[in-house]
């Protein structure tokens, strides 16, 4: 009798041995994940039917496993409100949520560019908070230049704020590839106010002009209206603020960004005349200037050159605040990298700001905006390198102005009015712009730092 129940029972649990009566013993050496997934896979006595996705594809399941797994479905399953029938669930992709069901089964999910977000939305959705933490961190040994506007997007969305700062960073250190880059029109207008309030950007401020004007228009799309001047000033708002106008050379801001009617005619005109006089209240436009990396970040590796233009130096004759400056031009065509500078008796610290003019007296560069320096070296100069290097042309006057406040510092003398280095050759001229005395006989500003173009 036993025997015969004991078939009888087999029979019911198992059709595939129905005619046989032996017992398919496939638990034999398996793990009990390895026999939950099996469970999970077979759907034997499953007891809860999903209509998942937007095709609302059956996924079943078993409660008694997903309710010691998830308070959420604790609550579905077990609450005052318990569902009975089958769950509708929308929102969430069929071959994600089996891939969810996978690791609530058995603490492995397969995470890859392909199924992380999903998997993230769905271990938040319920309360899954350890596969939440393997997508997590996949995404932070995983973020690159080419997914990083998806990833800041999804990260932001999510609430994920520690990892959002470092999709940001990358997305800022990127350069021009990730601002051109298809996710970055994708970007919500909060993530990308957050790009155009970065103090670091390794990109030109007029690639990122191009890149948010792209943007414009594709959110005028995405809105289904036209893109009017109204209609693109209303989309980007107060971000135009934040986009660093007077970093852009004059001939970009009157060819592209006037055209572009981005700013309104009193804003335009405002710009323009603050290239030309920095005296022009811009305000409340951002006026300082992007650093492409801190000055302490610089490749330690990277050889310069140096242009060295006096031969003696004397003790603590210049007086701040005041502006420096010298005009030069030089024989080919160079990249401006940074300058020297004289320091104090006790090295203190010293508020610059450097521009360079061009031969019209129009500012072409703000390489350094009230940044604060350490200036220590009395009898040799101090490196100050800028935060954006700019590019010189061969042959053409420029002049590098230096306002200083913070102390007394040394004076150069016996200055040179050519110095060449490396086939190079530097000539230098009194520039009527300084206030305190440098000139090409004296005074500060004693090297130039540069590499060729």
């Amino acid at each position: 009798m036993k025997l015969a129940h004991c078939r009888l029972t087999i029979k019911t649990m198992s059709s595939e041995h129905e005619e046989s009566g032996y017992v398919d013993n496939w638990q034999s050496g398996k793990s009990v994940t390895e026999c939950n997934l099996r469970m999970l896979d077979t759907e034997d006595f499953s007891d809860v039917t999903f209509r998942v996705g937007s095709e609302k594809q059956v996924v079943r399941a078993h409660r008694y496993v997903l309710v010691s797994r998830s308070c959420v479905f604790h609550a579905m399953f077990c609450g005052p409100l318990a569902e009975k029938g089958e769950v509708t669930i929308p929102d969430i992709e069929a071959d994600i949520f089996r891939e969810f069901l996978r690791y609530v089964y058995t603490d492995k999910a397969t995470i890859n560019t392909d199924t992380v977000m999903g998997l993230m939305y769905t271990s938040r959705k319920y309360s899954v908070d350890a596969l939440f933490g393997l997508c997590v961190t996949f995404l932070e040994t995983s973020l690159s230049e080419d997914n990083v506007c998806q990833i800041l997007e999804e990260c932001h969305g999510y609430g994920e704020l520690e990892l959002e700062q470092k999709a940001l960073k990358i997305l800022t250190e990127g350069g021009e590839g990730v601002i051109q880059s298809p996710g970055f029109v994708g970007l919500c207008s909060d993530c990308l106010e957050k790009c155009l309030k970065s103090d670091t950007m390794k990109a030109k401020e007029e690639d990122l002009f191009e890149a948010v004007f792209t943007w414009i228009k594709a959110r005028c799309q995405k809105e289904g209206v036209s893109d009017t001047p109204e209609n693109k000033r209303r989309l980007l708002g107060e971000m135009r603020y934040e986009i660093r106008f007077t970093s852009m050379p004059l001939e970009f801001l009157v060819n592209v960004v006037g055209p572009s009617a981005v700013l309104t005619d009193s804003e335009r005109v405002r710009i323009i005349d603050r290239k030309v006089n920095s005296a022009v209240d811009i305000s409340p436009f951002n006026q300082s200037q992007r650093r492409i990396s801190d000055i302490a970040d610089r490749d330690v590796s990277k050889t310069y050159r140096y242009v060295n233009r006096f031969l003696n130096v004397s003790y603590f004759r210049s007086s701040t605040p005041g502006r420096y400056s010298i005009s030069f031009s030089s024989s080919q065509s160079i990249v401006l990298e940074g300058c020297q500078l004289y320091g104090g008796p006790f090295g203190k610290v010293h508020m610059l700001n450097i521009r360079v003019y061009d031969s019209n007296d129009v500012v072409i560069s703000e390489p350094l905006l009230n940044t604060r320096v350490k200036l220590e070296s009395c009898f040799q100069g101090n490196d100050v390198l800028f935060h954006r290097w700019v590019s010189l042309t061969a042959g053409v006057t420029y002049t590098l102005c230096v306002d200083m406040d913070g102390g007394p510092t040394a004076w150069g003398e016996v200055g040179q009015d050519t110095v060449t280095v490396d086939g190079v050759q530097f000539s230098f001229k009194d520039s009527p712009m300084c206030t305190m005395g440098t000139s090409t006989k004296g005074g500060q500003i004693p090297g130039l730092i540069f590499n060729l173009a």
